[in-house]
């Protein structure tokens, strides 16, 4: 008895152990073949599970609770909810997260039994449908999570390969084309297996013939896993996009206040004069705080403050992120997280609004009250940003803003870009998540969104990690995480629109959609027991 229970916990501990690989091939580690070999694992494990379902459970969880654990941080130690209720919160989110790789693995698990070695669907056309299918299904789970109930997409598959070959795939079908391709090739790695000698002989007479077929199944597998890869190597020289006007000199300030302390009144004070004396330090055409620099609209900045950055600001401009007066959507007075521009006269007529808010950080969902009230936030409901709004421009360059995890949201960046953006600019502050591998990961997301739209990224933030990334997604300079500290860069723009800038999730949807069908139709075609 005691054998068939461990039997039993075998698979899903193995796939938990195989999840925890995955999230580790995300940054800071950053090792893009360790996810294709985790998620090849993984199908295996669920292949041979008694259910596939719990198996990609198991995965899935094991890859969340440990990518996602900086929430616990953000949760008990900044929100000071319970340290039990902050551990549930993220085990039930981690559960809820790893469902969408559950339902992928199982859905395709089938297909995938029958094409392994010994299977009646091992066939070329059993081998490729299988494998198609799952990268359908894959792609489909990771889109999906990315829009229902406002959308999570962090750590998206997709995200583990920007210094892989087939990031060269971003420009064209976006971060979860990326994650799609990345689960056709480890599919391919799980079902490649060269042909045992039981194939050969189970054909009695016909021994070449069923050696002809595991051959032929064997390269079916290597034909699935190497296509992307060469297609993704392909593209990665391509220039979609060509630099544009005169390079404009930018400082992105990294204050590194610390979250228990950001919102004391005297502590706000003393980082408007730090700030303020930073700005001065040094001038440049466009010098940008991290999100809530500001704890308080600009009108409230004590006037000296307020008259040194006026001063020092010379013929550039400085973007302060900051809460700003707006309205509901009824027409009630509220705040919304905001940043302003300051020029040599003031504030400038431009403001940039937060569009798609955080749940529970800047919006209570309906029915969670209960739970919010459970943290100390002090910015607890913000008003929405219009979908569409104007980029700043500074010496010829359009910069269009976005805000802390914003960037995560590729379908909502690529109207900026097609309204004629030639520099991202993302100012965060992620002091919430501590010294967590959620600042790394961040930063790896920037680099995604940069590599889609083939557009320099510029993040300034509160604790890290600050830095310039150039249109092909490589770091061009970065500040160490937890110092105060200021990065000087000079950067030129971009203009040329990528396939995914001008489709948007159009692109992605369109390529999973295409896997999936196609994976049907060789499935349909391949035999069954």
């Amino acid at each position: 008895m005691l054998r068939d229970r461990l039997r039993r916990a075998a698979a899903p501990g193995a796939a938990f152990a195989a999840g925890l690989v995955h999230a580790a091939s995300f940054a800071p580690l950053g090792l893009w073949w360790l996810q294709l070999l985790a998620l090849a694992a993984a199908i295996r494990i669920a292949c041979a599970a008694r259910s596939p379902t719990l198996a990609g459970l198991a995965f899935g969880f094991g890859w969340f609770v440990s990518g996602v654990a900086w929430l616990f941080v953000s949760m008990h130690r900044y929100g000071g909810m319970p340290a039990p209720m902050a551990a549930a919160a993220l085990v039930l989110f981690a559960l809820y997260l790893g469902a969408f790789a559950a339902t992928g693995i199982a859905l395709a698990t089938p297909s995938l039994r029958r094409a392994l070695p010994g299977g009646a669907g091992r066939t070329p056309r059993g081998v490729a449908g299988a494998a198609l299918l799952f990268a359908g299904l894959w792609g489909a789970g990771e889109m999906l999570r990315g829009w229902l109930f406002t959308g999570f997409p962090w750590l998206s598959s997709g995200y583990a390969q920007v210094d892989g070959p087939l990031a060269g795939l971003a420009p064209a079908v976006g971060v979860h084309g990326v994650g799609a391709a990345a689960a056709l090739v480890a599919a391919a790695l799980a079902l490649a297996a060269p042909p045992s000698r039981r194939e050969g002989e189970s054909a009695g007479p016909g021994a070449s013939a069923g050696r002809r077929a595991a051959s032929g199944a064997l390269a079916a597998a290597l034909a699935c896993l190497a296509l992307p890869l060469l297609a993704g190597l392909a593209l990665l020289p391509v220039r979609w996009a060509d630099e544009v006007g005169e390079p404009i000199r930018v400082r992105l300030l990294q204050g590194n206040v610390p979250q228990q302390m950001k919102f004391d009144p005297a502590r706000s004070v003393a980082a408007m004069q730090a700030y303020a004396q930073a700005i001065a330090a040094e001038p440049a055409d466009l010098i940008v705080l991290p999100e809530t620099a500001w704890t308080v609209p600009w009108s409230r900045t004590p006037p000296s403050i307020a008259a040194a950055i006026v001063d020092a600001v010379g013929d550039g401009v400085v973007a302060i992120g900051m809460p700003l007066p707006a309205r509901t959507r009824r027409g009630e007075p509220t705040l919304s997280n905001s940043v302003a521009a300051i020029g040599a006269g003031g504030p400038l007529p431009w403001r940039y609004d937060k569009r798609h808010l955080v749940p529970f950080g800047e919006f209570v969902p309906p029915g969670f009250r209960w739970f919010v009230d459970m943290m100390e936030i002090p910015l607890g409901d913000f008003g929405r940003g219009a979908p569409h709004q104007p980029a700043l421009d500074v010496r010829g360059q359009r910069l269009a803003f976005n805000i802390c995890y914003e960037d995560i949201f590729g379908r909502e960046l690529a109207p900026q870009v097609r309204d004629g953006a030639t520099i991202l600019v993302n100012v965060s502050n992620i002091a919430w998540f501590g010294e967590s591998h959620a600042l790394p990961q961040h930063l790896q997301i920037a680099r995604m969104r940069a590599i889609e739209f083939a557009r320099p990224m510029l993040r300034a933030t509160n604790t890290g990690v600050t830095a310039a990334i150039d249109a092909r997604g490589r770091v061009l300079g970065a500040l160490r995480p937890h110092s105060e500290e200021s990065l000087a860069a000079s950067l030129r723009g971009t203009s040329g629109l990528t396939p995914y800038a001008r489709a948007g999730d159009l692109a992605p949807l369109a390529l999973v959609a295409a896997l999936a069908l196609a994976g049907l139709a060789f499935g349909a075609a391949a035999p069954r027991e």
